[in-house]
């Protein structure tokens, strides 16, 4: 292979620093697309755990999703009945006894009737109110009205009067 004249004409040592100057631009360049990509590799990386944190974050909320629907689902399959009240008056409420359990309407804002249930309680301990009342709520019930009374027989009990619809 021929060299052209006008390359001959250059020194050794220019040939050597043009040389050892490409190697160094090469080894820079080098080292800075090595420094890009452990730059950028640690972003897909941080990427990936926050997608995988989302993706379990979204399991997490359809799973509680789907238990809230089915526990709609068996409230609302329950219905609003005075064989569900009445179920619910015999489990909560031992030490009373029901006297008054019939159907009620109630009057709403716009004139629209809502159905209810009405229901009377004599001789309740305290602590059986308080769990009837959570039963209820927990049943999809919503208490409209409540009067508790002390009975002058009695001062250890109560006697209740409540008035609910569904919610």
């Amino acid at each position: 292979m021929k060299v052209p004249a006008a390359f001959l004409l250059i020194p050794e040592r220019v040939w050597l620093f043009i040389f050892t100057g490409i190697f160094l631009l090469g080894a820079v360049a080098s080292y800075v697309l090595h420094t890009d990509a452990s730059a950028v590799e640690q972003k897909i990386v941080s990427k990936q755990r926050e997608v995988s944190s989302v993706l379990q974050l979204k399991e997490t909320y359809e799973t509680r999703k789907r238990g809230v629907e089915k526990s709609l689902q068996k409230a609302e399959s329950v219905g609003m009945s005075l064989a569900s009240v009445e179920g619910i008056v015999t489990k909560t409420l031992v030490g009373g006894k029901l006297t008054v359990l019939k159907p009620a309407t109630l009057k709403e804002e716009k004139g629209t009737q809502q159905m209810a249930i009405e229901l009377t309680v004599t001789g309740a301990p305290l602590g059986e109110v308080v769990s009837f009342l959570k039963a209820v709520e927990t049943a999809g019930f919503h208490v409209k009205r409540l009067q508790l009374t002390v009975p002058q027989a009695n001062p250890t009990a109560l006697d209740m009067h409540v008035i609910m619809a569904q919610v």
